[in-house]
């Protein structure tokens, strides 16, 4: 009879604790689901692909350029901004016609260029500061800094000396106009049609009496984006070769402040002393593409 009491008593007692423990379960087992949405909300899905930010390109550069210029190269010495002008076929000199209009290969001077690096504006005051400490450009603008303007007034062997300073060189004339024309035959740096408002020359248009701070004439740019290759100063080159049989002369090309639109053409060779400090003669600088073995 005892031993019938301490299953019954036994058996009641485990059917009292079964629910209880039955219901601790479905709360623990309906608790774990909500966790673990919360843990997936909070983890990407393998599938979903990972959000990605482009880097932007340097906004100066960018915004300057008519096309993607990529790559350029700094100069170390002066800080100048280089533009990549790659390798190829370029006309070059006087654009000569064929019987019917068009623009004939085999009159036409082409030359076939190595890549080279062209500095995208012309050396500034303050640039030029960095070589010749008593530079002042105040004379050439009514006495008003603006170091930001091309330098002005310097010689031809002060600009070569200038360039070899900075570890760079003179550009020669063909790939000064390798720079201006690009692959295109314009007379100009921006097209065939002449626009006053496009570069610094002469006139009231460009809105400048002397020179302008470089590369303010954004919409005058060359197809390989280097500015003012037309206007705002003449630019030296390292060119021996002259139709005159003048020694001590030098070419400078694109015409200054005080040009006209037949003197801005980038075929026009404007000839000079070398040693002529002309308030509208500047500068800028080249490089050889160094390609690594």
């Amino acid at each position: 009879m005892r031993p019938l009491i301490l299953f019954i008593l036994l058996f009641a007692w485990v059917s009292a604790c079964a629910p209880a423990s039955k219901k601790h379960r479905k709360r623990y087992r309906k608790a774990q689901p909500t966790e673990q949405l919360a843990h997936k909300q909070k983890r990407p899905s393998k599938s979903a692909k990972p959000q990605f930010t482009p880097k932007l390109s340097n906004p100066i550069v960018r915004g300057s350029m008519k096309t993607s210029l990529l790559p350029t190269l700094l100069s170390k010495k002066d800080q100048a901004l280089m533009i990549l002008i790659d390798a190829g076929k370029y006309r070059v000199g006087k654009k000569k016609l064929s019987t019917r209009g068009t623009l004939s290969e085999n009159k036409s001077p082409f030359t076939n260029l190595a890549a080279f690096y062209i500095d995208r504006t012309e050396i500034t005051a303050t640039q030029f500061r960095k070589y010749q400490s008593a530079y002042d450009e105040k004379p050439f603008m009514g006495g008003k800094d603006c170091p930001n303007c091309p330098a002005m007034g310097i010689n031809w062997i002060q600009a070569s000396k200038y360039c070899r300073w900075a570890g760079k060189r003179l550009p020669r004339e063909v790939e000064w106009e390798a720079a201006a024309r690009g692959v295109s035959s314009f007379t100009y740096p921006w097209g065939e049609v002449f626009l006053p408002e496009h570069s610094n020359l002469l006139g009231e248009k460009d809105g400048h009496l002397f020179a302008a701070p470089v590369g303010s004439f954004l919409p005058g740019a060359s197809a390989s984006g280097v500015m003012d290759m037309t206007g705002n100063v003449w630019e030296w080159v390292d060119d021996k070769k002259s139709e005159r049989p003048q020694p001590g002369t030098r070419i400078v090309k694109g015409g200054g402040w005080t040009s006209d639109k037949k003197q801005a053409r980038i075929s026009f060779r404007n000839h000079v002393d070398l040693k002529m400090n002309n308030p509208t003669f500047g500068f800028r600088c080249a490089k050889s593409l160094v390609r690594k073995r």
